[in-house]
């Protein structure tokens, strides 16, 4: 567009239009998806179904072990850094049992000094800890750990496993160094018991086995062997247990089968693909190395029957058709809803524009929806502009568009400016208000106050404040103006015949009339938020002010029985360029003013004739 805007467009089609691109690129993503599983063969699908499996075991293993690794490290830093002596063996004792508190997963907690003593604090079977030391440990138990193969810049060691009455354990040692020399040996003990649920968990079914293996040919963790156990009852099945004593024929064929070399996208992942004859079925077996838990590498992987990859691919071909269907139901449906959507959003947007306007009045409330998120957008709205018009009663709306339309943060900061201000008062309001009642006080000011905002804002002045009976407004900010001046004056000249015109309505009503005496001036002033962190106002502060105040002040003196008087000092006038009826009063001392101060008088005394 030539003004550089984008085109906007209703809601009804960019929702209506999104829905049904995105549905027509996942019918056609889904179609293509379907037919290429109709072609794609056995060896693709094992590519994706290796890597998957393979991560998932290792991410979950990883999960487990690595925070155990990261628990002795952290107790390590902090007896390196004095957190606890282990001469202090209660203090000792206090944070391996807060640790093993914290850490569900770490079963034991081992401190084995230089001279074969061991401190530890172990998790029981009904899950209290029981904490020990210090106390001799034989030869052979110290050959458990990998103390051996710790230096004091290692980090943690882990070592093979560990089999004890209580179980089977995997283990990770750090050492524990004063001045940067060993002194002792710490080690977290993590029961494998958990490696079976994983392989459980992450099993799809029954066409499909998960396994770990260790240290070469030790099975740690296999899926199914329930149904070992159910077809060898007499064999007690116990991990971990060797590979060749082990009662799966396809685990004990993994090792003499060759691996596939087609499966390059399997092998760059780390995982191998191999295929074992079993019997008379033949299998699919996928694994990957997983080092870091010991000084061998863990094995982690799965197999299934090659014969269920068939299934698979007919699996595929039913989601593929059942999702186009459903996929062409649901563009019928995001069309409707794309049009139910629009209509309260079109609402709300005609509403919005009004609120951004500031035409507060005009704005109608939004109705209830039953769509929930809808309703409660209508429900804030209309709650919105409620306060809205609250706020409005007590900050003109104009100020209130001028900050928005500069930028609240950069209109409202406080700073030094020229402005010209002009500040009204009622002579003899005091008195006159004596003989009305003060419903009739609050209805006179209320007219008075309005034939004055009209004036100040039909030339886009800020009203600041109303004192009492009088008026303190400006120009020149928030937004910048060079004819500040001018439009002061002018604002004054429609005040002047605003008032004459009210006075010679009330001389017909028979009701007192108003003498209104006006100042003018221009000068510097901090303009802004002015005030404490929770209350604050747009306003100005400075001795520029103080001496408009006292130009209307000195009005009463200069025309005690005129209706009207409207004094400027020489600054402002000045910085007219305005031609209006002026005449030099000379100069003068105002009330609490050191220097004299140049002082004009603006307008004829009769101003109701004047274009």
């Amino acid at each position: 567009m030539g003004d550089g805007r984008r085109r906007r467009l209703p809601i009804a089609w960019v929702v209506g239009g999104a829905f049904t691109a995105l549905l027509g690129v996942s019918i056609a993503v889904v179609v293509g998806l379907s037919m290429q599983a109709n072609f794609s063969n056995t060896f693709s699908l094992l590519n994706d179904k290796a890597v998957l499996i393979a991560d998932s075991l290792e991410y979950r293993l990883r999960a487990n072990l690595d925070p155990v690794a990261e628990t002795v490290q952290r107790l390590g830093g902090l007896h390196e850094a004095g957190a606890f002596e282990l001469a202090d063996k209660e203090r000792v004792l206090s944070f391996l049992t807060g640790a093993l508190a914290a850490h569900p997963g770490i079963t034991a907690l081992l401190v084995l000094d230089m001279d074969d003593r061991e401190l530890s604090a172990v998790r029981t079977s009904d899950g209290s800890i029981e904490a020990e030391g210090w106390y001799p440990v034989p030869a052979e138990r110290r050959r458990q750990y990998p103390v051996d193969e710790v230096r004091a810049a290692s980090g943690p060691t882990w070592g093979p496993l560990v089999t004890v009455p209580e179980g089977v354990f995997t283990n990770v040692t750090v050492p524990l160094k004063r001045a940067g020399e060993i002194i002792a040996y710490l080690t977290a003990a993590t029961s494998i018991d958990f490696l079976t649920d994983i392989v459980t968990e992450l099993d799809t079914g029954p066409e499909m086995s998960n396994f770990i293996l260790a240290q070469g040919a030790q099975v740690l963790a296999f899926s199914d062997l329930e149904p070992l156990r159910r077809a060898s009852p007499e064999t007690e099945i116990l991990l971990p247990l060797p590979v060749d004593r082990f009662a799966d024929p396809v685990l004990r064929a993994m090792a003499q089968a060759p691996v596939l070399e087609r499966f390059s996208q399997a092998q760059a992942e780390g995982v191998d693909v191999r295929h074992i004859e079993a019997g008379r079925e033949d299998y699919i077996l996928m694994s990957r190395a997983l080092p870091g838990y010991g000084p061998h590498d863990w094995i982690i992987g799965a197999y299934f029957q090659r014969a269920s990859l068939g299934g698979e691919v007919r699996r595929m071909m039913i989601s593929g058709i059942a999702g186009v269907v459903a996929l062409i139901v649901a563009s019928v449906l995001a069309l409707w809803l794309a049009r139910t959507l629009s209509r309260p959003l079109t609402h709300i947007a005609t509403q919005s524009r009004r609120v951004a306007a500031m035409e507060i009045d005009d704005v109608q409330p939004l109705p209830h929806s039953r769509m929930a998120e809808i309703d409660q957008l209508a429900v804030a709205f209309n709650a919105m502009v409620s306060g809205l018009r609250a706020l409005n009663t007590y900050v003109p709306a104009s100020l209130f568009r001028k900050l928005m339309g500069l930028g609240m943060a950069e209109a409202a900061r406080s700073r030094e400016a020229e402005l010209t201000m002009l500040f009204t008062d009622i002579a003899g309001f005091t008195t006159q208000s004596e003989a009305m009642s003060a419903s009739e006080v609050a209805r006179f000011l209320n007219g008075h106050f309005a034939l004055l905002v009209r004036a100040v804002e039909d030339e886009d002045g800020t009203v600041d404040k109303f004192l009492g009976d009088g008026m303190l407004a400006f120009w020149g900010a928030p937004d910048e103006r060079a004819d500040h001046a001018d439009a002061a004056v002018r604002a004054a000249r429609a005040i002047v015949k605003a008032q004459h015109a009210a006075n010679v309505a009330a001389r017909a009503a028979g009701e007192t009339l108003t003498q209104l005496r006006i100042g003018i001036h221009t000068g510097r002033v901090v303009v802004g938020n002015i005030g404490a962190y929770d209350r604050v106002d747009y306003t100005i502060v400075g001795d520029a002010v103080n001496v408009t105040q006292r130009l209307q002040d000195f009005g009463r003196i200069v025309g005690p029985h005129d209706e009207t008087v409207v004094l400027a000092s020489g600054e402002t006038v000045s910085a007219l360029n305005l031609k209006v009826p002026r005449a030099s009063i000379g100069q003068h001392h105002l009330r609490g003013r050191g220097s004299e101060i140049d002082v004009w008088r603006l307008f004829s005394r009769d101003i109701q004739g004047e274009g």
